[in-house]
C-alpha cells in the first residue's frame, strides 16, 4: 500500500514539474495555460473543487488556444441529429445510391472570440471531396458547411454531423475526404472515411 502511495506522489510530482515546461518546450506562450495549470494544481491540492473546476475549464480554454485543431471520434452515425458523445453508431460503411450518410466528429482545439455582449463565439467551416478507391476525384465542395455556436461558456464538448447525399456512383468504395476550418483561426484539421456503394 505504502509503495503504490508512493508511486502516485512520484507520478504527480512528475506532472507538475513536466505539463507547464511541455507548453514552454513547444513554443507556446506560457502565460494563460500556466496561470490556469498553476490554479487548478493550488485548488486541487486544497480540496477547493469548485475552484479547481474553474481552473480546469479556464486550462481547456488555454489548451484549445495552443493546440491544432483536432478531430476526435469520427465515424459513421444513423441519423443528423446528435450531441457530444450522444449517437447511434451505424455498424456498417455500406449504403445504397442515394443513401444520406451522416459523418459525426468531435472538434478540439478551437478557438474562441469574446462578443461585446459576453459571448463566447467559435465553429467551423468545412470542404470536402469524394474519391474512387484508386484515388481519382469524382468530385466535391469548398464551403459546403458553416457550422457557428454562440454560447456563454467556453464549451469543450461539441459535436459536428456532416450529412452527405451521393447519387449516381458506381457499385464499389469509395473515399469521403473531410476538411474542417476553424472560423477563428488559421487551424485546419481533415479526415478521411471510407464507405461502399452497394
Amino acid at each position: 500500500m505504502k509503495r503504490t502511495m508512493a508511486r502516485g506522489w512520484i507520478v504527480a510530482v512528475l506532472l507538475a514539474a513536466c505539463v507547464p515546461s511541455l507548453a514552454l518546450a513547444q513554443g507556446a506562450p506560457a502565460g494563460e495555460f500556466d496561470k490556469a495549470y498553476g490554479a487548478f494544481a493550488a485548488a486541487a491540492a486544497a480540496k477547493d473543487y469548485a475552484g479547481a473546476l474553474a481552473a480546469l475549464r479556464r486550462l481547456v480554454t488555454a489548451f484549445g488556444s495552443q493546440s491544432p485543431l483536432l478531430l476526435g471520434n469520427v465515424r459513421f452515425v444513423k441519423g443528423a441529429s446528435n450531441s457530444y458523445g450522444l449517437f447511434e453508431p451505424r455498424g456498417r460503411d455500406a449504403f445504397a445510391d442515394g443513401e444520406a450518410i451522416y459523418l459525426y466528429a468531435e472538434p478540439a482545439g478551437y478557438t474562441f472570440k469574446k462578443s461585446p455582449a459576453g459571448h463566447y463565439e467559435f465553429g467551423f467551416k468545412a470542404d470536402f471531396q469524394v474519391a474512387e478507391e484508386g484515388g481519382k476525384v469524382l468530385g466535391g465542395q469548398n464551403g459546403f458547411a458553416v457550422l457557428p455556436f454562440r454560447s456563454w461558456n467556453p464549451n469543450s464538448e461539441v459535436a459536428i454531423t456532416f450529412t452527405y447525399t451521393f447519387s449516381g456512383l458506381a457499385k464499389g468504395r469509395y473515399k469521403i475526404k473531410t476538411q474542417v476550418a476553424d472560423m477563428n483561426s488559421a487551424k485546419k484539421a481533415a479526415c478521411e472515411k471510407w464507405f461502399t456503394v452497394q
